[in-house]
């Protein structure tokens, strides 16, 4: 609504499409509740991703993530094993992402729709220069139907920037709309975050996951704590970051490792409410209404 925000994310992997809707609307009524009160205003998530069925988000996810003042990165999966010089195939994802674009477009909720995640760390690179053309074109295609909304691409740290930055250049076509995430767990982040002005990428960076070692200062919490700090660090061009992620009971097994939340949403220890501390402190969280 023309109000800079900061971009205060979580990555939110619970399974819960196969309950009924009653049962979905009590669990997302929990969850964004605990996640407002936390400070938090934006979750990101997945369809499909690494080889595992996410959850499902939907019209329902994104009416109680309004109520609760949540933003939402709306997924749209791009399978790194598919051939993207095949016109077919292509095509039929143009199909998809019309039909996305035109069911969730005028949700208030909506905030960017986040095509694609770490697709080119998965990918052939015999492949890559035939998805990157295919990329932007299907950028445009969001873009072209709903101009309201950014497009958000996540990768894997900052390993393909140079690549894509040149892609960008190449194509003689602006797209400011057009931004980027990195996924980073490593203490490289502050480096990265650093580094960012001189990548010549000219656009901010989302940090759209995040997760600390607990070797690394003896505690987990303070690891996370000190990766939203580096964050926080660079409020010129780094507009915010999500920790992943919300809950051990996540498809993948590496949920198992770094969620925050168990099955009920309960802390697996202090990382989240650590975390919490330094949300809640922020201007825009002062007074903030949670749905009571």
């Amino acid at each position: 609504n023309g109000a800079p925000q900061l971009f205060i994310g979580m990555g939110y992997n619970p399974i819960y499409r196969d309950l009924n809707r009653e049962e979905r609307a009590a669990n997302y009524e929990r969850d964004f509740r605990i996640l407002c009160q936390a400070g938090v205003n934006h979750i990101t998530g997945w369809d499909y991703d690494k080889g595992y069925e996410q959850d499902r988000f939907d019209e329902l996810t994104l009416d109680l993530a309004h109520k609760y003042g949540l933003g939402v990165i709306m997924p749209f999966y791009l399978p790194p094993e598919g051939d993207y010089r095949d016109e077919a195939f292509v095509q039929d994802l143009l199909k998809q992402a019309k039909e996305k674009v035109h069911r969730f477009k005028k949700h208030p909720a909506l905030r960017m729709w986040g095509v694609g995640n770490e697709v080119l760390t998965e990918m052939p690179r015999a492949m890559r220069p035939a998805f990157g053309r295919f990329y932007l074109r299907l950028a445009d295609l969001f873009h072209e139907l709903d101009p309201g909304h950014p497009v958000i691409y996540r990768e894997a740290e900052d390993l393909f920037v140079p690549a894509i930055s040149m892609a960008l250049a190449a194509s003689e076509t602006p797209r400011p709309w057009l931004q980027y995430g990195m996924n980073v767990y490593s203490l490289e982040l502050e480096r990265i975050l650093d580094d960012w002005p001189s990548q010549g990428f000219e656009r901010p960076v989302f940090v759209t996951e995040f997760g600390a070692e607990a070797y690394w200062f003896g505690d987990r919490a303070l690891g996370y704590q000190a990766m939203w700090r580096m964050i926080r660090a660079h409020p010129d061009y780094v507009l915010g970051g999500a920790p992943y992620v919300w809950t051990t009971e996540g498809p993948e097994p590496t949920d198992q490792k770094w969620g925050l939340m168990d099955g009920n949403s309960e802390p697996v220890d202090d990382t989240f409410e650590q975390l919490a501390q330094d949300w809640r402190a922020e201007p825009e969280n002062r007074n903030r209404n949670c749905g009571r």
